[in-house]
């Protein structure tokens, strides 16, 4: 039983980590040009405070997102919440990097992959 605790304690931190990441990919990004956010470079000041308030603010909301994380494990299927993940990953990785294409073939297969994980997750859960 030990064991079966310290496995769902983990998950649900790294799910934390996941959905920390997730947020802050929409807060800010930073790449070999600057500090972009809102969809603009920022100064070297203005970076600062946008990094430091977003730290702030996720710092603030971890514990909250870790109790919704470990909801999550407990009322969403597994391969439901991998699904999702992907969906998410995906998502973000194409809105922080603007030269990758949301509707490219891989993006949209690795997108189907996703959609038929959430759906998988939930059939089994009702058929089992």
């Amino acid at each position: 039983m030990f064991m079966a605790d310290f496995l769902f304690e983990e998950i649900s931190l790294v799910l934390t980590g996941i959905f920390i990441t997730f947020l802050s990919s929409f807060l800010y990004t930073i790449n070999a040009q600057g500090f972009v956010s809102r969809g603009k470079y920022r100064k070297k000041e203005e970076a600062i405070f946008i990094f430091l308030g977003a730290t702030v603010f996720l710092g603030l909301a971890t514990p909250l997102i870790h109790e919704v994380s470990k909801l999550m494990l407990i009322w969403v299927p597994i391969p439901s919440i991998f699904g999702i993940i992907l969906l998410g990953t995906n998502f973000v990785l194409h809105y922080s990097i603007p030269s990758w294409k949301q509707t490219s073939t891989k993006s949209v297969l690795i997108y189907l992959l996703g959609v038929f994980l959430v759906v998988l997750g939930f059939l089994i859960n009702i058929y089992l």
